[in-house]
C-alpha cells in the first residue's frame, strides 16, 4: 500500500469514528493551503526585532518634535510680544480704550493660526514628495537627512535671532515644517520593518505616544523658559523686557543639541529601499493618486479619515491654548507660563491616553479603544461648556480631551501601518499625512472663523462635541466586534490577572488550529485575550436559531456555526474557517471538566487539521479551577469567588504539523505546557514563606500534631518543600474535596504522604482538619462528625474501621492503602510521598450536552492529578515532575486521564 493510500484509509477510519462523537463542542480551526513542510509555517514565529534601530529612532523622533515645537512657541510668543509693542508705540491717540483692545487682541489671535498654516503648507503640497523620497530611498538614510536638515535649520534661526529679523525665523520654521513633512512618511514607515507586526501596535504607539509628549513638552518648556527670560530683561525703563534676548539662548541650546542627534542617527541600521521609481516632475502633483491609494482600499480608508479627525481636535485645542493664553495675559509677561500650563493638562492627558492605548495593544492591535475614546472626549467637549476659561477645571478638561484623543489614535496609527502594502506604505503614509494637515488646517479655519463671528470658547467646544458624537457613533457602529471585544476583554483583564508564556509561537498569519484544555466558561475569553491575533471559535448552530442577545453576541465574535447532528459538514466547515487564513479554536476535550483533571481528547481536530492542512498548536490554560465559572464546589457560576483578581497562565505550545498531531502527542504537549504553567504558581517561587504563611485550621484532636510536622517540613530543603507544596497544590485542583471542607485525616497512617496531605494540601486548600487517632472512641468521632460536618475523610484501613464502628456511612473515604474504587470508597495512588491520582465521587451537572464525566472507575486508582507531564510510549505511560529528568512513575493511562492498575 503506497503512502498515499495509508493516510487516504486512516482519514476513512478517523471519518467513520468521529460520526459517533459529538464534535461540535469545540471551536475549529485554521489553515493554508499548502502543508506545513511547503509553507515553512513552523519558520513564521516572530523574529527578532531592531532594538536599537527603534529606540534611536524614537530618540530621533522625540528631539525632532520638541525643537519644532519650542521654535513654534518661542516665534509665536516672540512674534505676539513685537506686535503688542509696535501697537502700543505707534499713535493711537483717536481710539478708544475699548478699540485699542480689540485690535491688540485681533493682531495677538493671528500670529498662532499664521505659524500653524505655516506648518500644514509643506504637508499639503509636498506630500507626495516626501512618499516618493521615503519608498525611494533607505528609510535610514531619510532619517539621517532630517537630522542634518533641522540642524542647517535651527542655525538659520539663530541668525535670525542675532540680527533681530523676525521675516527670516518665520522663514527658518517653515523649513522647519518642511524638514517634517520629509521626514514623516520615513519615521511612520520603518517601525513596521524594524518590530514587526506582532509589536506593531505597542512600537506604534510608542512612538506616537513620545512624539505627542516631545511635542507638548517643547511647548510648555519653550513657555516657562520664555516667561522666566522674558522677565530676566526688563528694566526700570523698560516694564515689558526684551523678546529677542528672551528667546536668543533657548534657541542657540536647540542648535547645538540638534548636533550630537545628528550623529546618533548613523546608529540606525541601514533598512533597503522597497521601491526603485525614479523621479518625476508629475510626483508633485500626485495629490490624487495618493489619496486615492488612501481611500479607495476600504481597509486603510476609515483609519485615516478617523486619524485625520484626531488631528482636527489636535489642531483646534492647539489654536485655543494659544488663544486663551493670550486672553488672560494680555500677551505680556505671564504669556508662556499660562501656555504652557494649558499645552501642559493636554500633554499630560495624551500621555496618560496614550500609555493606556499602547499597553492595550501591547499583544496586538486594538481598534476597540476607538469608539471608547470618542465617548471621552464627547464628554471632556460638553464639561467645557460649564466652566471658566481661567478656572482650574478648565485645564483639567483639556487634559481629559486629551486622554480620550490618544486611545482613539493610537490604535488607528497602528492599523493604518499595518494594512499598508510594503512597497507603498510611504505613498499611503504620505497620503494620510496629506490628510491629517487638511484636517488641522480646517480646525484652525473653523476656530478662527468662529472666534470672528464671537462665538464664545465654551460654545465652541460644545460644537466640537457634536462632531466627535457623530464620529463615535459611526466608530461604533462599523467597529461593533472591536468595541464589544475590547470592552469584554477590559473586564476580562481585571478579574483575571493573566500571565502569557511563549504567545510567539502563534504564527504571525496563515490558517492555524488550537487546541486548548477547557476549565471554565471564561476559557474562550481568556484565550482571546491571550493571543496577538484574533480567535474564532465553533458553536452549534441551534444558539444561532435564537433571537436576542446570544445570536448578535455570537455574531460579533465571528463564531463559526456548525450542526451537532453531521460530524461530517461540520468538520468540513471548520476547514473551511482555517482555510480562510485566520486562528480557529476546537476544545478537543468537546466539554468543561467537572473533576479539575484534563478529559478525553477526542479525534475530530486531527481531521479538520489535516483537511485544512494547518498545523496545530496546544495551548494549557491554568490557575481557573476554582473560579466562579468552574464546576469546583459541585456548581457553575452560583458562588463567590475566592480571590479577586484570579490568576491565570496561558502556555503556548509550539506548532505541530497536521500529520503529527495525534491524540496522544497532542495530549503530551497540553500536560507538559500544563506542568510549565503549573510551576508558575505565586506560591511555589518562596517555598518557605509559603509554609510560614497562614495556619491550618484544626477543630479537634491532637491540634499540636499538625504544626509540629510543619516545624519539621521548615527545617528541610527548599527543593523538598517545593515538591509538597507542589502535590498540594496538585490536590487543590480536583473535585472531591474543595477548599474551605472539613475533612478528617489519621496522620499516622499517611506515611510518605503526611507532609503533602497532612500540611500542604490543608494550608493551600484552606481546609479545617479534625485529627483523628488510636485514642478517639467511636462516639467522641460520631460527634465530631455531626458537629463539625465532616465531609470527607483520608487514612487507611484504621480510620475506616473507625467510621464504621461509629457507624458513619455515606461520606467520602479517601483510602491510602490500595483499595478497589466504589461509590464512597476513593483509591489514592502515590508514589515517593506525591499523590499521583485520585479517585473521587463522579461530578454530576445538569449541562446544555450532559456528558458523563466519571470520577472512579473499577480497575483505575483514579485520575492523573493536573500538573504532571505524560509521555505515552506504546501502552506505557510515563509521569514526569518538573525539574525531575527520569520519569516518576510508569504505568498505564487510557483515554479518560485515569491511571490504571497494574
Amino acid at each position: 500500500m503506497s503512502a498515499m493510500e495509508h493516510e487516504n484509509t486512516e482519514d476513512e477510519e478517523l471519518s467513520k469514528e468521529l460520526k459517533a462523537e459529538e464534535l461540535y463542542r469545540t471551536p475549529e480551526s485554521s489553515v493554508v493551503e499548502e502543508t506545513i513542510e511547503e509553507s515553512g509555517y513552523l519558520d513564521k514565529v516572530v523574529d527578532g526585532a531592531d532594538q536599537r534601530s527603534f529606540w534611536t529612532m524614537v530618540l530621533l523622533a522625540i528631539q525632532n518634535a520638541f525643537n519644532d515645537k519650542a521654535a513654534q512657541t518661542f516665534l509665536t510668543a516672540l512674534g505676539v510680544f513685537l506686535l503688542t509693542n509696535e501697537i502700543m508705540s505707534s499713535d493711537h491717540s483717536s481710539l478708544s480704550s475699548v478699540d485699542l483692545a480689540d485690535k491688540l487682541s485681533d493682531a495677538r489671535a493671528g500670529v498662532a493660526p499664521m505659524l500653524s498654516m505655516l506648518i500644514l503648507i509643506p504637508f499639503i503640497f509636498l506630500a507626495p514628495l516626501a512618499g516618493w523620497i521615503s519608498d525611494r530611498f533607505s528609510k535610514t538614510m531619510v532619517l539621517r537627512g532630517g537630522a542634518l536638515m533641522q540642524m542647517l535649520v535651527l542655525g538659520l534661526i539663530l541668525v535670525a535671532v542675532v540680527t533681530r529679523q523676525y521675516w527670516l525665523g518665520v522663514v527658518g520654521f517653515g523649513l522647519l515644517a518642511l524638514q517634517s513633512t520629509l521626514l514623516s512618511p520615513a519615521k511612520k514607515g520603518v517601525i513596521k520593518e524594524m518590530m514587526g507586526s506582532e509589536r506593531l501596535g505597542f512600537a506604534s504607539g510608542i512612538v506616537e505616544l513620545s512624539s505627542v509628549l516631545a511635542i507638548c513638552l517643547g511647548q510648555i518648556i519653550s513657555g516657562f523658559v520664555y516667561d522666566s527670560r522674558l522677565a530676566a530683561t526688563q528694566s526700570g525703563a523698560s516694564a515689558s523686557g526684551d523678546g529677542w534676548q528672551a528667546v536668543y539662548w533657548p534657541i542657540l541650546i536647540l542648535f547645538i543639541f540638534a548636533i550630537p542627534a545628528f550623529l546618533a542617527s548613523f546608529l540606525i541600521k541601514v533598512y533597503p529601499s522597497p521601491s526603485k521609481r525614479p523621479f518625476k516632475v508629475s510626483i508633485l502633483w500626485e495629490h490624487v493618486g495618493q489619496m486615492k491609494d488612501l481611500l479607495g482600499d476600504s481597509k486603510i480608508r476609515l483609519s485615516a479619515l478617523a486619524i485625520g479627525f484626531f488631528w482636527f481636535i489636535g489642531g483646534f485645542v492647539n489654536i485655543v491654548a494659544f488663544q486663551v493664553g493670550s486672553e488672560l495675559t494680555a500677551g505680556t509677561t505671564g504669556y508662556g507660563k499660562e501656555l504652557a500650563m494649558l499645552l501642559g493638562f493636554a500633554s499630560g492627558g495624551m500621555i496618560l491616553g496614550g500609555a493606556v492605548a499602547s499597553y492595550s495593544s501591547r499583544r496586538s492591535i486594538e481598534l476597540g479603544l476607538v469608539p471608547i475614546g470618542g465617548i471621552l472626549m464627547v464628554i471632556g467637549c460638553v464639561a467645557m461648556y460649564f466652566v471658566g476659561i481661567d478656572s482650574f477645571m478648565f485645564k483639567f478638561w483639556i487634559g481629559f480631551i486629551g486622554f480620550g484623543a490618544a486611545m482613539f489614535l493610537v490604535p488607528l496609527n497602528a492599523h493604518l501601518q499595518d494594512s499598508c502594502p510594503e512597497k507603498k506604505r510611504g505613498k499611503v503614509i504620505a497620503g494620510s499625512n496629506l490628510l491629517d494637515c487638511l484636517a488641522g488646517a480646517l480646525a484652525v479655519a473653523a476656530q478662527v472663523l468662529m472666534t470672528k463671528f464671537g462665538v464664545s470658547i465654551q460654545v465652541q467646544f460644545i460644537l466640537i462635541g457634536v462632531l466627535c458624537a457623530l464620529v463615535t457613533i459611526y466608530a461604533t457602529k462599523i467597529l461593533p466586534q472591536h468595541f464589544v471585544r475590547f470592552t469584554i476583554l477590559t473586564f476580562v483583564r481585571v478579574f483575571y490577572r493573566q500571565k502569557v508564556l511563549n504567545v510567539s509561537r502563534i504564527p504571525k498569519e496563515g490558517g492555524v488550529l488550537i487546541v486548548p484544555n477547557h476549565v471554565s466558561y471564561m476559557d474562550a475569553f481568556i484565550l482571546t485575550a491571550a493571543s496577538s491575533r484574533p480567535v474564532r471559535f465553533l458553536m452549534t448552530d441551534e444558539y444561532f436559531k435564537k433571537r436576542g442577545i446570544i445570536r448578535t453576541f455570537l455574531k460579533l465574535f465571528d463564531t463559526v456555526p456548525i450542526s451537532d447532528k453531521r460530524a461530517k459538514d461540520a468538520i468540513q466547515k471548520a476547514a473551511d474557517a482555517v482555510a480562510e487564513g485566520g486562528v480557529v479554536c476546537i476544545f478537543p476535550e468537546g466539554q468543561l471538566t467537572r473533576s479539575g483533571c484534563m478529559n478525553e481528547i477526542k479525534r475530530g481536530y486531527e481531521m479538520i487539521a489535516r483537511k485544512a492542512k494547518c498545523p496545530v498548536i496546544p495551548v494549557y490554560m491554568d490557575g481557573l479551577w476554582g473560579s466562579i465559572f468552574s464546576f469546583e464546589r459541585g456548581k457553575f457560576i452560583k458562588k463567590w469567588p475566592y480571590r479577586l483578581p484570579y490568576g491565570v497562565t496561558v502556555n503556548w505550545g509550539d506548532p505541530i504539523a497536521a500529520r503529527e498531531a495525534t491524540v496522544d502527542r497532542v495530549r503530551g504537549e497540553l500536560s507538559k505546557l500544563g506542568m510549565q504553567a503549573f510551576s508558575e504558581r505565586a506560591q511555589l517561587e518562596r517555598p518557605t514563606k509559603s509554609l510560614r504563611k497562614g495556619r491550618v485550621k484544626v477543630l479537634a484532636g491532637e491540634r499540636g500534631a499538625n504544626d509540629s510536622l510543619r516545624q519539621q517540613m521548615l527545617g528541610q530543603t527548599k527543593a523538598e518543600q517545593y515538591d509538597y507544596l507542589y502535590n498540594g497544590l496538585q490536590l487543590s485542583e480536583f473535585h472531591g474535596i474543595c477548599r474551605g471542607d472539613v475533612v478528617a485525616i489519621r496522620l499516622d497512617e499517611m506515611g510518605d504522604l503526611k507532609e503533602s496531605l497532612g500540611v500542604a494540601f490543608p494550608l493551600l486548600g484552606k481546609l479545617k482538619l479534625v485529627l483523628v487517632s488510636d485514642e478517639i472512641t467511636a462516639s467522641e468521632l460520631l460527634q465530631w462528625h455531626e458537629s463539625y460536618g465532616i465531609m470527607s475523610y483520608i487514612g487507611g484501613p484504621k480510620l475506616k474501621a473507625q467510621m464504621h464502628e461509629a457507624g458513619i456511612k455515606d461520606t467520602e473515604f479517601y483510602s491510602l492503602k490500595g483499595s478497589v474504587a466504589e461509590e464512597g470508597v476513593y483509591p489514592v495512588k502515590s508514589v515517593d510521598g506525591k499523590v499521583i491520582a485520585i479517585s473521587m465521587p463522579h461530578p454530576i451537572a445538569i449541562t446544555t450536552t450532559n456528558q458523563f464525566q466519571a470520577g472512579w472507575k473499577e480497575g483505575a486508582y483514579g485520575r492523573l492529578l493536573p500538573g504532571y507531564q505524560v509521555e505515552a510510549d506504546a501502552d506505557i505511560t510515563k509521569v514526569y515532575l518538573p525539574n525531575k529528568p527520569s520519569a516518576i512513575c510508569t504505568g498505564a493511562m487510557d483515554k479518560e486521564g485515569f491511571l490504571l492498575h497494574e
